[in-house]
């Protein structure tokens, strides 16, 4: 583990029974289930060994509030909760399959290449992306020179990253992450020093 400080690490939450049923829960406040909190236990005690933590920021949707309390509790850190960090909400395609979604509800993928489409009640890429890079923004600079953890959702991650990297939302596929996957990014850089990272997989529980 790097001693270095003003390191950034972003972390997806544990899995859902949403995530194993492939259906679209962005703002649905889906538990963990049994497995998604053993990944976060995991994680939790896993976490000296990636960074030790100064302050840790989560969505409050409880999947990533848990998973970010995992590695609060093993650092005796209070976690500091953010909407902002929230996952994409689909509004009234809230619940779909993914398969369905593409069946009859976005027949032309407009919520995959269209950065400004809105699902009725729901939001844009855009506007997760102005959110997301106002909150990580906004806590970096609260926190300079600190060591920030950030739990959130994959598709806000992966919205975020496709914006620090390219500038282009609609690369997000490429940055979505797996559950209680971490990555890090530089704050002065905007690059990625790793990604995807699950290397806590295979520790106790």
């Amino acid at each position: 583990m790097s001693d270095k400080k003003g390191r950034l690490i972003l972390v997806r939450h544990g899995q859902t029974s949403a995530n194993i049923d492939k259906v679209w829960h962005g703002s649905t406040d889906t538990p963990l289930n049994e497995f998604g909190n053993d990944q976060a236990r995991r994680l939790g005690r896993y976490f000296h060994k990636i960074m030790t933590p100064d302050v840790i920021y989560a969505s409050p949707l409880q999947r990533a509030h848990n998973t970010a309390k995992a590695i609060a509790d093993t650092h005796l850190l209070d976690i500091n909760l953010d909407p902002r960090l929230q996952e994409f909400c689909l509004g009234d395609w809230e619940g779909v399959k993914f398969e369905q979604l593409s069946i009859s509800h976005d027949k032309e993928g407009r919520l995959y290449s269209d950065p400004e489409f809105c699902p009725p009640n729901g939001e844009s890429q855009h506007m997760v992306r102005n959110r997301m890079v106002a909150a990580i923004d906004e806590i970096l600079h609260k926190h300079h020179e600190q060591n920030v953890v950030l739990v959130s959702h994959g598709v806000a991650l992966g919205i975020a990253l496709s914006h620090f990297l390219h500038q282009d939302t609609t690369r997000w596929l490429h940055y979505t992450h797996l559950n209680t996957a971490f990555s890090e990014l530089c704050p002065t850089k905007r690059s990625l020093l790793s990604f995807n990272q699950t290397d806590h997989y295979d520790s106790e529980p």
